[in-house]
């Protein structure tokens, strides 16, 4: 039911539950809520976001929120926290961290190779 599959989105998008997490919840297998937040998700994209108070008014790309931003003078602000995320498992011959994260510090590189 397209109701289900676009709840299950809503809910990944607004918690960022994991895809696991939300099949144990709704009680369906993992590739389900794959597919549905796969499918759903552009759906979403295409219609854009309605302003409230706004008839009319759709936001659909980043443009059309900082024009809509500078017109109506609003000020923005970019939320830049860091979430780790947990990488594959690899071999022991594998020198990763069990983490990624957007900033350093960085392994050091071998630059002769």
């Amino acid at each position: 039911m397209f109701v289900d599959r676009l709840l299950v989105t809503l809910v990944h998008l607004r918690l960022g539950l994991p895809h696991a997490a939300l099949a144990e919840l709704y009680l369906v297998d993992r590739s389900t809520v794959s597919n549905a937040v796969r499918e759903v998700r552009p759906l979403l994209a295409a219609r854009g976001f309605a302003v409230p108070d706004r008839p009319g008014v759709r936001l659909r790309t980043l443009e059309d929120l900082f024009a809509y931003a500078q017109a109506e003078s609003v000020e923005l602000r970019i939320d830049g926290t860091e979430v780790q995320v947990r990488r594959p498992h690899w071999t022991s011959r594998c020198t990763r961290r069990p983490f990624s994260s957007s900033s350093g510090p960085w392994p050091a590189t071998d630059s002769t190779n």
